[in-house]
């Protein structure tokens, strides 16, 4: 190639890159978009608090739950006093004989 191809070569690729970065520059500035996303992360955040608050109360409601005695435990503790009464009148049925 000769210096006036290059030179023609150099200066079209010069041209069309300096085009390109025309379009860039209409582009929102990165404080609007900044602006915008911060407000976007500020509604998600509020929201997940309110989903986080709601689900804590819904865990404590649960805990509350669980120490009452279910009917399963009255059950077995009135089993367990039979098994007793039980046992101790097995004992004492031995002991007069």
């Amino acid at each position: 190639m000769t210096k006036l191809q290059k030179g023609l070569v150099m200066g079209l690729l010069c041209f069309f890159l300096a085009g390109l970065s025309g379009p860039l520059w209409a582009q929102d500035s990165p404080d609007e978009t900044a602006g915008a996303v911060i407000v976007l992360l500020k509604e998600q955040n509020q929201k997940l608090s309110g989903d986080l608050r709601r689900i804590q109360r819904e865990i404590a409601a649960l805990r509350a739950d669980l120490d009452k005695p279910g009917v399963k435990d009255v059950f077995a503790g009135i089993g367990y006093i039979f098994g007793l009464f039980g046992a101790a009148a097995f004992a004492a049925s031995r002991r007069r004989e």
